[in-house]
């Protein structure tokens, strides 16, 4: 049996970068270990109910602080226009904002801990934190399509291309050089040489491939067969969080009970924490065109802002556990964020992803060469991309078969048992 030890998990961001630490971060309390999550302050809330300690990290990086700021609602009103600009305001808001503050938080949090377990891209000031104090790091990695290998490009669009192997390093070399300018490179080499520690080229890229043990919170059911090169990895498979505990322990919202019993099963439509800031008219869009198809539609729409124009209809509130909606629908409208579309998957449903980031890019193109769903660029082929799906049942028959296969994946448990073996 492994002993007590003092454990730190740290993320930031959106919704969909820390939940799925959550799960594996009760499970390690539950075995009697000491555990803290350094989140921003915007996440304590929902984290309060949970078995494990809380740390503030220092600068405001979460999705209410984001969607409270004009300029990420700007931004994210055309995401694909503004992704370099985004990307900065995600390193700046996180780290180039005040690195002294950030940097202070990290190191008095880390302090003394025996394991530390972190977001890959956060990584890039966790792991010289962790390793100028001679703490362990365990990476939860969530975009394994980003890993660097010979045997394809970085992703391009909603496919990762061969262009051979000497050309597809030259990719990844290249995109490292790129976001090592682009993401603050400098600032975060500043930190690491103040803490004696080298500097790195693409921090936001590689800092977490020096972590003592990776594991993999995608199921590798969904995500396919691993490059020959790639470091060695742990696939644990989708990790789960079910929202805080005053929100899974209480019965569903009665409104919302009798609108999933008035009728036909619905089409769910949800854009997840990143991309449902001022979509309240693409939401009514939706609705709109699912009516004309002789679609029901429960929307879950995020914010009391995004509810306005879609106020006084039936079928749409704010929100709902996922987990407790999805098995009753007939298929879901998702932005492709991870959180989403893996708890969509888990229940057998198919989908169609409207994406709003880059990475939903490429989780759109995996449920399409996988079959459980479809992927439209505009808000206007939404309804078409669902008729279809529902149309053709093979759609439905596929995700079943992958909910069944990942159903023996135990993400916790690996990510636990990983945290364990470095004690």
């Amino acid at each position: 049996m492994s002993r007590i030890a003092r454990i730190v998990f740290a993320s930031c961001a959106y919704l969909g970068d820390v939940a799925p630490y959550v799960a594996p971060a009760n499970l390690l309390v539950e075995r009697g270990h000491e555990v803290t999550y350094l989140t921003p302050a915007g996440f304590h809330d929902a984290l309060a109910g949970e078995r494990f300690g809380l740390a503030t990290y220092a600068l405001d990086l979460s999705a209410a602080a984001m969607h409270a700021d004009p300029t990420h609602d700007r931004l994210m009103r055309h995401p694909f226009i503004n992704q370099t600009r985004l990307a900065q305001y995600w390193m700046s808001r996180s780290w180039s904002d005040d690195p002294a503050a950030a940097g202070a938080s990290l190191l008095e949090t880390i302090k003394g801990a025996d394991v530390v377990v972190t977001h890959p891209t956060f990584g890039s000031v966790v792991m010289p934190t962790a390793k100028h104090l001679g703490v362990p790091v365990v990476t939860g990695h969530l975009f394994p399509m980003m890993t660097p290998t010979a045997s394809w490009l970085p992703p391009i669009g909603k496919r990762s291309p061969s262009v051979g192997r000497p050309l597809n390093r030259l990719g990844w070399r290249l995109l490292g050089w790129g976001s090592g300018r682009l993401l603050h490179d400098k600032q975060i080499n500043q930190y690491r040489v103040s803490l004696g520690i080298e500097p790195l080229r693409g921090n936001t890229m590689r800092s977490w491939m020096s972590a003592d043990r990776t594991v993999l919170l995608v199921s590798r059911h969904y995500y396919g067969d691993a490059p020959p090169d790639w470091p060695e990895f742990e696939w644990g498979g989708f990790s789960h969080w079910a929202g805080p505990p005053a929100v899974r322990d209480a019965p569903l919202d009665p409104r919302i009970e009798e609108f999933l019993t008035a009728g036909e099963p619905p089409v769910l439509v949800t854009l997840g924490s990143s991309a449902a800031a001022g979509a309240g008219e693409a939401f009514a869009a939706m609705a709109a065109a699912l009516d004309r198809a002789g679609l029901r539609s429960l929307m879950l729409v995020g914010n009391e802002t995004n509810l306005e124009p879609l106020r006084g209809r039936e079928g749409a509130f704010v929100f709902a556990p996922l987990a407790r909606v999805l098995p009753r629908v007939r298929s879901a409208v998702v932005s492709g964020a991870l959180g989403t579309i893996a708890a969509a998957l888990a229940a057998g449903t198919p989908v169609v992803v409207q994406p709003q980031l880059f990475d939903q890019v490429w989780h759109g193109g995996r449920v399409e060469d996988l079959g459980v769903g479809r992927m439209v660029w505009r808000t206007r082929d939404v309804a078409k991309a669902v008729v279809k799906v529902d149309g053709d049942g093979s759609y439905r028959r596929r995700a079943q078969a992958l909910a069944a296969k990942m159903a023996t994946e135990d993400a916790p448990t690996v990510l636990a048992n990983a945290v364990e073996s470095l004690l």
